[in-house]
């Protein structure tokens, strides 16, 4: 039964995109944040490899990029999305010495899918309207796994373990980022002084935060609580100081919630291992993998041990993981071991320039702008204790967002420079001209 209704979900994205690019993605964004669990119970035999329906639509996405790939030409933010250039170019040459090429070529197409989520609103934002409708589309389709969220919370079928909400995602913790880009997102809108939206508009994202809010607190994610603290504080910063004080008390609050003090409380034991003792905490857990990591790293420090290599050598050198590889749940560490310096430089590097550009023009949209640049704050914290690379339909999500976000900086930017096709209003082509000349 999986098998079918995977098939029928993939063959509905696929269709979407032989209508066109525009339904094509839309089509994506809506469906794709349901299939995680139901693709990863349908997964079938191709030359010998287990592949899954998500792999194929990995796929999907690149060839619609590459075919498109010209139009991006002579736009003025190109350069944003080829500082992709490096780190995929990296991690391909990573492939070929990798001790799992197939699985690390698998991967770095995944990679390849992240660039192309981000660089395909450059081809379909060219005007306000677009971006508020691709914005739009970006809560829509949140609507359906916090839905099934919700049932979760007040049937208490279908629980992951220990009690905590996955929705449709295979994982809490995937949930819990998707939530936090979701709730980052309607605040860009309601902070924007670019975008007038309806009151009624605002009012409805506002009551939205609401069971996002409630699910971001029973996926019982640490690390997205943490997130959404610092998302919080920003905004009482830059629109309302009740809110930052709310924040602020938050923390103390929280903790007449079961579900977040127990969390919370688990960090206060298991916090060493002694060599006989297995039963550690999730952090200490962690930190102890990445300990052990690092002289691995310290061998290879240039290039790393090749794409994927992690989960192969952690049984070797992991001592509580000797009969089968795990992920490094830091992306850092991941990168290090995999990619060497080059890896994670080329890596932190994409982000370099996207907050190059946030600061370019926060004088466009300092609230909005200034959220934006908190989201990629929040996600780096993110990338410290999880394995943000390996989460695809998140990863596309977040990586949409933020190609809507700079395209829709890349338009107003050639509005000025070539007046007269179809530009936005001339109050912000003044403020663009005024960025300009800053």
């Amino acid at each position: 039964m999986a098998g079918i209704v995977s098939l029928v979900l993939a063959l509905v994205i696929v269709a979407g995109f032989v209508g066109g690019l525009r339904p094509g993605i839309v089509g994506l964004l809506l469906i794709r944040p349901l299939c995680d669990r139901i693709f990863e119970l349908s997964r079938f035999d191709l030359a010998g490899k287990d592949i899954s329906y998500g792999a194929a639509i990995n796929i999907v996405v690149i060839v619609a990029i590459g075919l498109v790939l010209y139009r991006l030409r002579n736009r003025v933010q190109i350069t944003l999305w080829h500082a992709w250039v490096p780190f995929l170019l990296v991690t391909l040459i990573a492939v070929f010495y990798s001790p799992v090429a197939v699985d690390a070529f698998r991967k770095f197409l995944t990679y390849v899918s992240y660039m192309a989520m981000f660089a395909l609103p450059f081809v379909l934002v060219k005007t306000e309207r677009d971006t508020l409708f691709f914005f739009k589309v970006i809560i829509l389709s949140s609507l359906a796994p916090v839905a099934y969220g919700l049932f979760q919370l007040a049937s208490g079928w279908d629980w992951y373990q220990d009690a905590r909400i996955a929705s449709t995602f295979s994982h809490p913790n995937i949930f819990a980022f998707y939530l936090l880009t979701t709730i980052a997102t309607v605040l860009s809108l309601l902070l924007s002084q670019r975008f007038q939206l309806p009151a009624a508009t605002r009012k409805l994202l506002g009551a939205y935060l609401i069971p996002l809010l409630i699910l971001l607190v029973a996926t019982k994610t640490r690390s997205a609580w943490l997130g959404c603290v610092i998302i919080f504080t920003v905004y009482g910063l830059i629109a309302d100081k009740r809110v930052l004080v709310m924040t602020l008390a938050l923390p103390l609050l929280a903790l007449f919630v079961p579900a977040v003090r127990e969390r919370l409380a688990d960090l206060s034991t298991g916090n060493e291992y002694v060599g006989w003792v297995q039963d550690v905490n999730a952090y200490a857990w962690r930190k102890l993998l990445w300990k052990k990591a690092v002289a691995y790293i310290a061998q290879r420090p240039l290039f790393g041990y090749g794409l994927y290599s992690f989960p192969y050598y952690s049984p070797s050198f992991f001592p509580l993981e000797t009969e089968r590889g795990v992920d490094a749940h830091n992306v850092y560490v991941q990168l290090l071991f995999e990619t060497g310096i080059m890896g994670l430089l080329s890596y932190l590097w994409i982000f370099v320039r996207q907050f190059q550009t946030l600061l370019r023009y926060l004088k466009l949209d300092r609230p909005a702008l200034a959220m934006s640049m908190t989201m990629i704050c929040v996600y780096l914290v993110t990338c410290y204790s999880d394995n943000i690379l390996e989460y695809v339909s998140y990863g596309w999500c977040y990586w949409f967002t933020f190609g809507i976000i700079f395209a829709d900086l890349s338009q107003y930017r050639v509005s000025v420079l070539s007046p007269g096709q179809g530009g936005p209003d001339n109050s912000f082509a003044g403020a663009m001209q005024h960025v300009r000349t800053a």
